[in-house]
């Protein structure tokens, strides 16, 4: 009943919003002591707050190509929703940059984006040289062949989202080992829960903190100690060939039992369903959590003496089962895209590629040369100073601004940071390891080539499973499961289409591979 009226509310807003705003045509750009003014849809990380306005970084980029940028911020949550309203308004900004956007909606099907293919070659040279150079730029392409928007690429050889991360000082002084089971992780966990290893004497520990759907800090982790790769498209590849919808596996039910377990003997904090990473962070930063997945230690959002604590481990695995986390893999992201109402394409596309010179791009991620960066004599920058609970997003954009970088320039030009090098070990560990999927879900729903038909009605379905899933997973922690609920939730996902979705990533696949389509065993 409340996705309901939330529905119908968004509906209404977006209703109001495109009478009262359509037909607003923009004004041309700006120019204000000689430089160009544009506004941008700027996607901001859940867990910091930027001030896109006046960091050192934009300040300075400003002054190199004289383009001042507005910013409208936008967190994670609302991103998506935030670009709907946009777009129903009729009033646009000139630029969207970083998050996602579904450029096969808003620019093959609606012809609300700029194609950038006959303009990038002039105006964003160093990009276009740096993309042609890559193996990427087949990616990039939509269902009708045209470029809708900049691409964001990050290589790092990382293979994995979230890893998991136990206390070592707390197993240490309750005299306890790495679990490697489901059952000793329990145990571990109940020890944490009743041995005050916090040492303040106080029965506050919540020994497990997550949010819920994502493969970061979230509950869909979980589901390897089964054997299923969970993400956030609830569809992988094996090596057989087949794709497989990850609900429909055998230990869905048992990983949804062992979370209401967890939840009910206080293992778990029962918030970790609602909460954001904002607060997540928050609770572990306290000194109350003993575990959890996350994507590194250093140069996060957790303070370096809770950090020092934590130590990776391999993920657990169940009786019977081997475990299997998602793969990731190095693949191109939303970077940027010009809607069609922007005033001034050329301006929009140098500020764009400015960003992209190799020394302003590592400054982008890294902090000021001479500070944070510098450049040794091989000609290759290297980080000299890291600030401290993840400060560096007061100074440059890091992962919220502009950056493609191929595995081999990227290699040539720069010496990776001590956190990268971390992130790096746990990725390999992970690997030699074979816990793993053995075919990174990207090559399934990033790498294979997707008409616009295709793309649109598998983001539909998508939107229509999450929820199943996701409130499945909410009241499975709460309240538990029966078998009752557990086919209702089956029968709820036929109903939404699930049957259909695997399908067409199958045939997808299938033509992405050669392979011939075969039924999911």
């Amino acid at each position: 009943m409340k996705t309901s009226r939330r529905n119908r509310f968004f509906a209404f807003l977006l209703l109001a919003l495109t009478v009262l705003l359509s037909g607003c045509a923009p004004d041309p750009a700006v120019r204000t002591e000689g430089k160009t003014d544009l506004t941008a849809l700027q996607y901001e990380l859940e867990n910091q707050a930027i001030d896109f306005a006046n960091l050192w970084f934009y300040r300075e980029l400003e002054e190199k190509t004289h383009v001042h940028v507005e910013f409208e911020t936008v967190r994670d949550a609302e991103w998506k929703n935030r670009q709907q309203l946009m777009f129903a308004s009729g009033q646009y900004k000139d630029l969207v940059l970083r998050g996602s956007l579904d450029t096969e909606e808003y620019g093959v099907n609606r012809h609300l984006l700029v194609p950038l293919d006959t303009y990038l070659k002039e105006y964003m040279p160093v990009y276009s040289a740096r993309l042609a150079e890559s193996d990427m730029a087949e990616v990039i392409p939509s269902s009708d062949g045209r470029c809708y928007y900049v691409g964001f690429l990050l290589s790092q050889d990382v293979s994995v989202n979230g890893h998991f991360f136990i206390n070592r000082q707390w197993l240490d002084r309750l005299h306890l080992e790495v679990p490697t089971t489901v059952r000793e992780l329990t145990d571990v966990l109940r020890a944490f829960r009743d041995g005050d290893p916090n040492g303040n004497g106080l029965k506050d520990e919540v020994p497990y903190e997550a949010t819920l759907d994502d493969c970061n800090t979230g509950l869909y982790n979980l589901f390897s100690a089964w054997g299923i790769p969970m993400n956030e498209d609830f569809v992988f590849a094996g090596s057989d060939g087949i794709v497989r919808f990850a609900p429909f596996q055998d230990g869905f039910r048992e990983t949804a039992e062992w979370m209401h377990l967890l939840c009910e003997e206080k293992l778990l904090d029962v918030e970790s369903i609602t909460q954001g990473s904002n607060l997540w962070s928050a609770k572990v930063n306290r000194n109350t959590a003993g575990f959890f997945s996350y994507w590194r230690l250093g140069n996060t959002a957790l303070q370096a003496g809770i950090a020092s604590q934590f130590v990776c481990m391999l993920p657990v695995h169940a009786d019977g089962y081997d475990a299997r986390l998602s793969r990731i893999k190095d693949t191109v992201e939303f970077g940027a895209a010009l809607t069609i109402q922007n005033r001034d394409i050329p301006a929009s596309l140098r500020w764009l590629d400015a960003q992209m010179d190799t020394e302003t791009m590592l400054v982008s991620q890294n902090g000021p040369v001479g500070e944070m960066l510098q450049r040794g004599e091989d000609g290759r920058y290297q980080v000299i100073a890291v600030p401290e609970a993840n400060r560096l997003y007061e100074i440059v954009p890091v992962i919220c601004g502009q950056f493609f970088a191929p595995k081999e320039y990227y290699r040539s030009v720069y010496v990776p940071a001590p956190h990268r090098v971390e992130k790096s070990g746990y990725c390999e560990a992970y690997d030699a390891s074979g816990v793993l999927e053995p075919v990174s879900e990207k090559v399934l729903t990033v790498e294979s080539a997707k008409t616009s038909q295709e793309s649109a009605r598998l983001t539909q379905l998508k939107k229509r499973i999450k929820t199943v899933v996701d409130d499945f997973i909410v009241n499975a922690v709460v309240h538990g499961v029966t078998d009752q609920a557990f086919d209702a939730f089956i029968e709820d996902l036929k109903a939404e289409g699930a049957l259909e979705y695997r399908e067409l990533y199958q045939q997808i696949y299938n033509r992405h591979t050669g392979r011939t389509g075969e039924a999911e065993k």
